[in-house]
């Protein structure tokens, strides 16, 4: 927590960039992401950088646990597997670790599953699997599919994929589907990764709650447009958080533009960890109001203390039907919670002290 306001953690994914998951024709997509962590930093925070063996790694789900719930002051978080995104192998998170993790941690964690096909049917196919051996709390979509050397993009109004897709999601029971938008992952094209293929699944499918990831870090007003036309749309704030300590004039720039079309009730934190600590982030929005030459720019409301509370976990919660007391009484004497009143934890504890799988590049 953060003095009285509960802190849920939107987007969370330990990356496999060992050496046996690396694709050794991605190098430069590869370096592209380690820059990304590097930039998500700043020069600011140093201790907080992972260097290059720590970073290339099977990244240890126990060094994300700590970084959020030791080093940091979250309380839930929401992990995401995520597919083969063109520079590994295999799954960067795979489902079937995050979910053998999550049900050690069932308190801390929730899980979203993902796919990994065009295929119509063999997604659906793994959606099913996914909701029936692991139970999830929501699907992670990615504008494209990576094999090959290539990265084919798709839309979320497609008919023949992403309609079946969402309909057998919402038939499964899944109410959250987060995809991610913004952030270009090269080859696949870079139309992709804009938001003009959301109005269509957004009427079609009121019963589900879709949440854009990176929201706001490109196509901000057209995003902010999305937002103020439906109610069932959410931004994911990953990325976007990390420029509160390094860019934070664009920080305050898109979320007072967010702000200003849909309100606080519809932006979640999401720190993207391995990607970014936590801590940095939330100790620089803790008590975060919009600087003065700020509000004189651009003419927003100044953020307000319940605006924060939302954001860094109410809504969060609301949407996967969370109490707020209810889940931090389960978690209040918890080992997490024991190590962090001991204090004196370091960042990246847990990958520092040599647990994780690693290699060069």
């Amino acid at each position: 927590m953060i003095g009285d306001t509960v802190v849920m953690d939107a987007v969370v994914h330990p990356y496999n960039l060992s050496a046996a998951n690396r694709n050794p024709d991605a190098g430069e997509q590869l370096e592209a992401v380690y820059a990304a962590h590097l930039l998500a930093t700043g020069e600011k925070h140093v201790d907080y950088r992972l260097d290059r063996e720590e970073f290339f790694s099977d990244f240890p789900f126990e060094a994300i646990a700590s970084s959020l719930f030791v080093e940091s002051p979250v309380d839930l978080a929401v992990i995401h597997a995520l597919p083969n995104l063109g520079f590994a192998r295999d799954y960067v998170t795979d489902p079937r670790r995050a979910a053998a993790f999550r049900s050690r941690n069932p308190d801390r964690f929730l899980l979203y599953a993902t796919v990994d096909t065009p295929v119509t049917d063999a997604a659906i196919g793994q959606l099913e699997w996914q909701v029936r051996e692991f139970g999830v709390d929501g699907l992670k979509l990615y504008p494209a599919f990576f094999y090959d050397g290539k990265g084919d993009g798709w839309r979320l109004d497609d008919p023949d994929f992403a309609t079946p897709l969402l309909e057998a999601a919402s038939d499964l029971g899944i109410r959250n589907v987060a995809v991610h938008k913004a952030l270009w992952l090269p080859p696949a094209p870079r139309g992709a990764f804009a938001v003009d293929d959301l109005d269509r699944p957004l009427e079609r499918f009121p019963e589900l709650n879709f949440h854009i990831v990176h929201a706001g870090a490109a196509f901000l007003e057209p995003t902010a447009a999305l937002l103020a036309r439906h109610r069932n749309l959410y931004a994911t704030l990953e990325s976007v958080f990390a420029y509160i300590v390094v860019r934070p004039h664009v920080f305050a720039k898109v979320l007072g533009t967010l702000l200003r079309a849909c309100g606080a009730d519809r932006l979640m934190y999401g720190s993207g960890t391995n990607l970014s600590h936590p801590a940095p982030l939330l100790a620089a929005f803790a008590t975060y109001e919009f600087p003065a030459d700020i509000l004189d720019q651009y003419g927003f409301p100044q953020i307000t203390a319940q605006d924060r509370r939302r954001i860094l976990g109410e809504n969060a919660l609301r949407v996967h039907g969370l109490d707020g007391a209810t889940a931090l009484g389960r978690v209040a004497d918890d080992e997490f919670s024991r190590a962090r009143a001991r204090g004196g934890v370091r960042p990246w504890s847990e990958i520092r002290a040599g647990r994780a799988t690693s290699g060069s590049v």
